[in-house]
């Protein structure tokens, strides 16, 4: 629930931007009301500031590699796995195998959120698997990093760590 909430609060402060850039066009200074003056001249400037530095940032891909050496002309599978399920938003994840002689061997993963997702960024940091079993499953641990944003700006750094089993 205090993900909605927060994605909710996010949600506002995005309208309430574009309120204010909509009415500082058509109205001038008259937009801004003497006892929110401060607040929202700064929501603005932040607004203005974000969207500017938007296009300058470098988005990370999430994608770790595992196993370098392998063979690219092997068949590969694709295992998914829920890492997290919040009434909002999922964290998934992404194992790739290599097929050489029957043995699956993991060559790269890679993580990424699902659902409602305004106010956080998900950034996957590290994971630790081995080849599949012949029964069809392996262990895993992951580790990620869950950023609450306001606004385009890091609030609150959640480390996540996840364990289980490949499927």
């Amino acid at each position: 629930m205090i993900h909605l909430i927060w994605s909710i609060i996010n949600g506002m402060i995005v309208l309430y931007f574009l309120y204010l850039i909509v009415g500082f066009i058509t109205k001038g200074k008259k937009i801004f009301k003497p006892q929110f003056k401060f607040v929202s001249i700064f929501i603005m400037v932040i607004g203005i500031v974000q969207i500017i530095s938007a296009s300058n940032s470098g988005k990370n891909s999430n994608r770790i590699s595992i196993t370098e050496n392998y063979d690219r002309k092997n068949n590969s599978e694709i295992k998914q796995v829920k890492l997290e399920d919040n009434w909002t938003f999922d964290i998934n994840m992404l194992v790739k195998y290599s097929i050489e002689q029957n043995e699956y061997i993991p060559i790269e993963s890679n993580s990424y959120l699902t659902g409602i997702v305004s106010g956080y960024m998900w950034e996957f940091k590290s994971i630790e698997t081995n080849n599949l079993n012949m029964n069809g499953k392996a262990e895993f641990i992951a580790n990620g990093i869950l950023k609450w944003n306001l606004f385009g700006i890091t609030v609150y750094n959640e480390s996540k760590t996840f364990s289980g089993i490949i499927e």
